[in-house]
């Protein structure tokens, strides 16, 4: 009787284990998918780049933006999830550095590559934000800079905890980065239907790359919304 009793109070310990290393495992391997498409998106884009000349203005701006969007701030993202393969060995200082580092490089490339696409049109007498994908690129670019204002904010929190809570300056820099990610790559997918591409490419790796940055936004911001819903839970204690 007692080893029955002592086998039913394990079984459940046991359960819960399997159950744990079964998400671990599937987290995993969704992660190094997000890493592989991350990857992709962005050697194919510097291909398509190459082949419609490197000399041209336009072509960094295509290649930049991709790289600040999609590379560094998804990645920047991913720094914090304990399934990520390259930050594993990292320790939670070391990730929150790492994280602010590469969004401020992301956040360079995307200015250098939104600045070189307004000079390019100034000097064409093109208009400015006058399509969806432009106009939703100049509102990620508003967002960026506001998430960075907010991000010192939110790396500094405990020392300007005696002013603002630290849970409500956390929690907007997550909201507003969020933002910022996913309409930054929502104009990125509207940008793969451009002329650069059209020449360079064919309409199905045209769909091909739509849809990967779509897995890509969702792979990368449920971690994110799980930290905004707890902080909101927590506030509405």
């Amino acid at each position: 009787m007692k080893t029955l009793e002592v086998e039913s109070k394990e079984s459940p310990a046991k359960g819960t284990s399997t159950m744990r290393s079964f998400v671990d495992t599937i987290q995993l391997l969704l992660n190094t998918l997000n890493h592989v498409l991350i990857g992709f998106v962005f050697v194919y884009t510097v291909w398509v780049c190459y082949k419609n000349g490197f000399q041209l203005i336009f072509t960094w701006h295509v290649k930049l933006c991709v790289f600040g969007f999609h590379v560094l701030m998804a990645e920047s993202i991913l720094a914090f999830y304990s399934s990520c393969s390259w930050a594993v060995a990292l320790t939670q200082p070391q990730r929150k550095t790492t994280h602010w580092v590469m969004q401020v490089v992301g956040a360079g490339s995307i200015i250098i590559g939104i600045a070189l696409e307004i000079y390019y049109r100034e000097t064409k007498n093109k208009k400015h934000f006058s399509s969806p994908h432009s106009i939703l690129g100049l509102v990620a670019l508003i967002l960026l800079v506001i998430s960075m204002c907010n991000g010192l904010g939110s790396l500094y929190a405990v020392e300007l905890g005696k002013r603002i809570k630290p849970m409500y300056i956390k929690l907007s820099h997550h909201f507003i980065g969020l933002a910022c990610f996913v309409i930054g790559m929502a104009s990125l997918i509207i940008g793969y239907d451009k002329k650069i591409f059209r020449n360079n490419s064919t309409p199905e790796m045209q769909v091909t790359l739509r849809v990967m940055t779509i897995l890509v936004i969702f792979l990368s911001v449920l971690g994110v919304l799980r930290t905004i819903i707890t902080h909101v839970r927590t506030l509405l204690r």
